[in-house]
């Protein structure tokens, strides 16, 4: 009988040569056998392209060096030390190594395809799968990555039916009525945006999945019932609240005369409808649980016999109230939350509807509902034809960045893997659950944490962690190590708490590295802060440049992609060379938006706002001098004949009409570039980034320069300046983007951030299905307000749990932030003392515990400031 198979789990903390050690154990698999092809029967998946081409490519490097020569001619420490590992526990000589990387290598160039198919990210391994599901009758859909455009028409597309037929017209009015009912303003087309890319959000597919039947009529005909319901309740708590103030009238007991008039208010919060939040305080309860109802002095002897009197009476209102708030106001708080949205929402089937259509006039699929697609097919028949097929196929599975995949993911090719461990094959995923940083988008460490912790008959599981770290000098780690450390103690959560309490990492570099922290008071606005920070910024990269670093030595990190831009900006300014993911969109750059405006003007030559727009953006920029007033020169050119309008703003260069008749758009850019004296040497990389943007639009839209105009609206927002990774540049991107990345020294600027997102979040509850007319989930957004429900455990059960969450996404941005650096790690942070909404105070509360905090000292080193060679 043959024992279960081993399903691997290595959880790999950042810096611990994660990709060389996956590709050591590809290797593994390949030299083990004796066929050179094994390379067809093992599955790789990673998440991004960058990944999986940087695996391929150490790969062919080490199967090269051990085809051509042997360990004992010694071609460097990193290739001679997994030689030996590989003929180790292979138990093969070095002659062996040599012949089957030879056969492997030569098998590999001979069917590339399969070899570099087979090392691939998830998306791009699940779409090749929903292909296969196509016949060859059926026509090929295309994949649209651009999923925010797709979903703009669909918008554009619903609006247009609301405004111009009566049937829309009627629900246009309804949704208008309900919002303004609600006292809030309202954008339909952002709202309807909202509900559509809630729709595609994976995260929301199985709730969606549930509601997207309901009709517009059906969701009216909910409403109305829980609007009925809801004032029902509320009649009934402002009678309660009439009784008690009817019974004082009688028996003429005056409301001050309770003990601190907690009674009164009490039933005058039911009376006027406030009943949200729970009235019934603890002070309140407390002394009606003694029967004390009014003060032993400060009262009349009259007012204490009446109450006295009246006492029953009054209790009896309490408790009863007291029971119908109790059983009503669960409910009553669901029934309002989902008011809220629950107009939106009613508009989720047409959306749905709409969705179809254009998805299939246009042929096409969304990159972001392949998971979900595929889930669908699947679910269909136990086991596709499609999946027997691969299950054949591969044998060998190894998955990275395990933290980041969804649930749907992991169901996707749950199959496949425990199909290859029955069959005794092989399986290892490897990720860090501290590294998880895209929940937003469907990633969730859960499923690395419960595949830890759950149990299976069918595999045994072996868990691994690779505590060593290969990146970071001695002072970073030990830095990392101490501050997490710290951290792990905020969490309420033992999961998230055992995460980063188990965190600590072996150091490999034992000498050097050096961290400061640098604090700044908040005292100045905003403004001034950022522009305080990129003084310092630009100073400390002086500083690196005498220690003779590199500018490709040096990362800046930042949160927000608007931090990005603004210093991505002033370091170009400055004459820096930055290359950069983080917004610095060609659109931005003022000689785009000159060609831009120029090509609008062409177009639209009778259009006089654009003429107004382009002459002002011209004047402003020192295009033009004149001696006029802005106003005066404005309406002197204006209305001129276009040819004579060329020739006024172009004073030093003459660009007549003639000249453009009949040529290229590209050649037309160049022409303007040239006319207005563009090209500089400091926006050499924005002026070729537009024109590569301008000859790939040539493909795509024809010549016509109405078609190019639309063309870049839809594209703008994406279009960044090409830099090549080898320029000599500062690294400027978004912490999610540095993610697997390293540098010599990184620059943390804004290390400040609100831990506690300003953007709502929403949440599915499941519910009774009897009381939403069958549905068993509704969804609502989660309001800073819900800390104040106390009294509905489910309501805050869900805050606590969105708090859990939010800050374990925080720390985890912190922590890949920090352990990006080898040599060098410096952080600039606001002087947040005591508020932990804020991302800096968990690292003055690390400096408090180690005592090193003092209220007047605003930098903080470990280490020495030298370069380590």
């Amino acid at each position: 009988m043959l024992l279960p198979a081993t399903l691997k789990i290595y959880n790999s903390s950042a810096g611990s040569g994660k990709t060389f050690f996956l590709v050591k154990n590809y290797l593994y698999v390949l030299l083990k056998s004796t066929c050179p092809d094994e390379f067809k029967r093992v599955l790789v998946l990673t998440f991004t392209k960058k990944a999986s081409e940087e695996m391929k490519k150490r790969i062919l490097q080490y199967l090269k060096v051990f085809s051509i020569t042997t360990v004992t001619q010694k071609v460097n420490i990193e290739y001679d030390s997994l030689f030996y590992y590989l003929s180790k526990n292979l138990e093969l000589s070095e002659n062996q190594i040599y012949e089957r990387s030879k056969k492997i290598l030569f098998a590999i160039f001979h069917d590339f395809s399969s070899f570099s198919k087979n090392i691939s990210t998830i998306d791009k391994f699940t779409y090749s799968i929903i292909r296969s599901f196509f016949s060859n009758k059926e026509e090929v859909f295309s994949l649209e990555m651009n999923t925010d455009q797709f979903l703009l028409k669909i918008v554009d597309n619903i609006l247009y039916k609301l405004k111009n037929s009566e049937e829309w017209s009627n629900i246009l009015v309804q949704l208008s009525l309900d919002k303004l009912n609600t006292g809030r303003s309202w954008n339909l087309s952002k709202e309807l945006l909202k509900i559509a890319r809630l729709m595609v959000g994976e995260n929301n597919f199985f709730f969606i999945k549930k509601i997207k039947n309901y009709s517009f009529e059906d969701f009216i005909k909910l409403k109305n019932d829980l609007i009925k319901r809801t004032k029902n309740f509320e009649k009934k708590c402002k009678k309660q609240g009439k009784n008690f103030f009817q019974l004082l009238k009688q028996t003429s007991i005056q409301k001050h005369s309770f003990i601190h008039s907690d009674i009164p208010r009490l039933f005058q919060k039911l009376q006027k409808g406030n009943i949200f939040f729970n009235p019934f305080n603890q002070r309140l309860e407390k002394y009606i649980q003694k029967k004390i109802l009014y003060p032993s002095t400060s009262i009349s002897i009259d007012q204490k016999i009446l109450i006295e009197k009246n006492k029953k009476k009054i209790f009896d209102l309490y408790q009863k109230t007291k029971h119908i708030y109790k059983k009503n106001i669960s409910n009553y708080i669901l029934d309002k939350l989902f008011l809220k949205n629950i107009s939106t929402l009613s508009m989720i089937h047409e959306i749905e509807k709409e969705f179809h259509f254009l998805k299939n006039e246009n042929k096409i699929l969304l990159n972001i509902e392949l998971n979900q697609i595929l889930y669908e097919k699947i679910i269909k028949e136990p086991l596709p034809k499609i999946y027997e097929k691969i299950g054949i196929q591969y044998k060998y599975y190894f998955i990275d960045e395990f933290q980041d995949i969804s649930f749907l993911q992991w169901r996707n090719i749950r199959m496949l893997v425990e199909n290859a461990l029955s069959e005794n094959g092989s399986a290892m995923i490897v990720g860090d659950p501290k590294q998880s940083i895209y929940r937003w988008r469907g990633g969730d460490s859960k499923q690395f944490i419960n595949l830890i912790y759950s149990y299976t008959n069918f595999y045994n599981k072996q868990l691994e962690t690779i505590e060593t770290n290969y990146r970071s000098y001695k002072e970073i780690v030990k830095f990392n190590n101490s501050l997490y450390q710290s951290i792990s103690k905020i969490f309420n959560s033992p999961i998230y708490k055992d995460i980063y309490k188990n965190s600590k990492q072996k150091i490999l570099k034992n000498t050097g590295g050096y961290v400061e922290i640098n604090f700044f008071s908040t005292n100045d606005n905003n403004k001034n802060y950022k522009e305080y920070i990129y003084s310092k910024i630009k100073n400390r990269i002086k500083k690196l440049l005498k220690q003779k670093y590199m500018l490709s030595d040096i990362a800046i990190l930042v949160r927000k992609n608007e931090e990005g831009f603004f210093l991505s900006e002033k370091l170009i300014q400055d004459g820096f060379s930055v290359n950069t993911s983080v917004s610095l969109l060609i659109k931005n750059h003022l000689e785009i938006q000159i060609i831009i405006n120029f090509f609008y003007i062409l177009v639209y030559p009778h259009c006089y706002q654009k003429r107004a727009s382009f002459i002002l953006l011209l004047l402003k920029n020192k295009f033009i001098y004149t001696k006029k007033e802005d106003h005066n020169f404005i309406m002197e050119i204006l209305f001129l004949p276009l040819n004579l309008f060329l020739k006024k703003i172009l004073l030093k260069n003459s660009l007549t009409l003639n000249k453009l008749y009949n040529k290229s758009i590209y050649d037309i850019s160049e022409n303007v570039i040239e006319a207005f004296e563009l090209l500089n040497e400091k926006n050499t990389a924005s002026i070729y980034s537009f024109l590569d943007f301008v000859y790939r639009s040539m493909s795509r839209v024809g010549n016509s320069i109405v078609d190019f105009l639309d063309y870049w609206e839809s594209k703008k927002e994406k279009e960044s300046i090409i830099i090549s990774d080898h320029t000599n540049a500062i690294h400027l991107m978004t912490i999610h983007k540095s993610k697997g990345l390293q540098f010599s020294v990184v620059l943390l600027p804004f290390t400040d951030w609100n831990v506690i997102s300003t953007s709502k979040e929403g949440v599915w509850m499941n519910v009774n299905p009897n009381l939403y007319h069958g549905l068993n989930s509704i969804y609502f957004e989660i309001e800073p307000y819900f800390k104040y429900i106390k009294h509905d455990i489910s309501i805050q059960n869900i805050y606590e749990n969105y708090l859990s969450n939010i800050i374990f996404d925080n720390i985890n941005l912190l922590y890949v932030a920090t352990t990006r650096s080898i040599e060098q790690l410096i952080l600039f942070s606001k002087f947040e003392n005591d508020n932990n909404k804020y991302i800096s105070f968990y690292i003055i509360n690390f400096l408090r515990e180690i005592k090193m905090w003092n209220d007047k000292k605003y930098k903080y080193s470990f280490g020495k400031k030298t370069k380590n060679y």
